[in-house]
């Protein structure tokens, strides 16, 4: 059966943009509450939203869901993760915690080409295996969308390898997994910068975009790995082949990459740490989402993005995980929505939107998820909670009741 009733929920939080991509500045704090409603999905799509379910409906045959005291939610949406790799950094971690800095464990040996080279030894069964574990965690915690990056591969066999894995799981398992080439994620040890960006430009990108393996391009513009003019070759080139640009960019400095992700009209810019004022200034109108990673601020004690001033300038923001095996180890979207309340000043109100609607613009999908609207897929998630705003003040407890990704229960 294909059709489900959520009746007599609570509270509905709608999140809808109200006929736009996304909520920026005042409008990030809508939730579109509902309250003492109820949802209709029809063969994955939600078909009606109200109090009294028309009579044409109630003859129909459904399976009825009582939300009764508890609150309802669009699926979250996590738009950035490298949740494919292979191999452990916890011995990274306490040499982090003993005082050693990004670059050094870099130098060490540890970092990126780390976790490189356990996906090259790893099969593409193995990392399916462990990746579809990681994807079950996330389901638990309320998401039924997410993109997920390659990088971890650094060369034309292993960076194909991991987007084969991702877009298999696609396939295989009930959430939307949107792929995203990040092959400019570090420099392989066995090559050059130049002769690894013509690999990228001229190998990787026209072979991936011919099998349609990714959506997004993707690229760390960050000092000592890929610069301002560099992500701006790549980014053009993969633009010709038909992929869409999104950035990794001022996470540790500010080297241009907010120019060079608005000049290529990149659907986000993410990570933030370090941005200067002319620089959020810069990114307002653009219709580009700024994506928050709180978790890695945590895991790398460094300091946060500066939501409060993108929502002072009307700029879109989304929060995501950035799950990945050296700065943000955790599937957790809920313990990072309270981390934004906490260091970050975001409300409740805004930190939904940030992983729903602004979330789903961020992934260029807010047409068909992110809100709970007539026509959307339905992705929905039930909390065992009378108010919304005990998903933030209960922090570390998981209240999720059902997952529901088009119309099915996935959890």
């Amino acid at each position: 059966m294909n059709n489900i009733l959520i009746e007599n929920a609570k509270q509905i939080l709608t999140c809808s943009p109200e006929g736009t991509r996304f909520k920026s500045g005042k409008a990030q704090s809508e939730i579109g509450l509902l309250e003492n409603s109820s949802i209709y999905i029809e063969n994955g799509k939600i078909k009606w939203v109200g109090k009294k379910l028309p009579a044409d409906l109630l003859k129909k045959n459904v399976k009825k869901i009582n939300a009764k005291n508890k609150v309802v939610m669009p699926g979250f949406i996590d738009s950035h993760t490298h949740l494919v790799f292979a191999g452990d950094r916890a011995n990274e971690y306490a040499m982090r915690l003993a005082g050693k800095t990004y670059e050094e464990i870099a130098n060490a040996g540890g970092g990126i080409v780390n976790t490189v080279d356990a996906v090259r030894k790893c099969s593409k069964e193995k990392l399916k295996e462990l990746a579809k574990k990681r994807i079950d965690n996330f389901i638990s915690f309320g998401v039924t969308t997410m993109e997920a990056k390659s990088g971890y591969g650094l060369d034309v066999k292993n960076e194909i390898k991991m987007l084969e894995v991702i877009n298999e799981l696609n396939d295989e398992l009930p959430v939307d997994i949107i792929p995203a080439f990040l092959g400019a994620h570090a420099i392989p040890k066995d090559k050059t910068k130049e002769e690894y960006l013509d690999i990228i430009l001229y190998e990787m990108i026209p072979q991936i975009a011919k099998r349609k393996l990714a959506f997004f391009i993707d690229v760390f513009c960050e000092m000592y790995y890929f610069s301002a003019e560099e992500t701006d070759k790549i980014f053009k080139q993969a633009i010709s082949f038909g992929l869409v640009p999104k950035l990794h960019t001022n996470q540790f400095y500010s080297i241009g990459g907010i120019e060079t992700a608005i000049a290529n009209k990149a659907s986000s810019v993410d990570h933030l740490e370090v941005m200067k004022e002319s620089e959020v200034q810069q990114l307002k109108d653009t219709g580009i989402v700024a994506c928050v990673l709180p978790g890695v601020s945590y895991f790398l004690n460094i300091q946060y993005a500066p939501a409060r001033r993108f929502i002072e300038n009307d700029v879109p923001v989304a929060i995501a995980t950035d799950f990945n095996p050296g700065s943000c180890m955790t599937e957790n979207i809920q313990l990072l929505m309270s981390l934004a309340a906490h260091k970050m000043e975001m409300k409740p109100e805004e930190i939904i939107n940030a992983v729903t609607i602004n979330a789903a613009a961020a992934l260029c999908i807010s047409d068909r998820a992110g809100s709970i609207e007539v026509g959307k897929q339905g992705d929905v998630v039930i909390f065992d909670m009378p108010d919304y705003n005990n998903l933030l003040y209960h922090f570390g407890v998981n209240c999720v009741e059902s997952v529901i990704k088009n119309g099915k229960v996935i959890n």
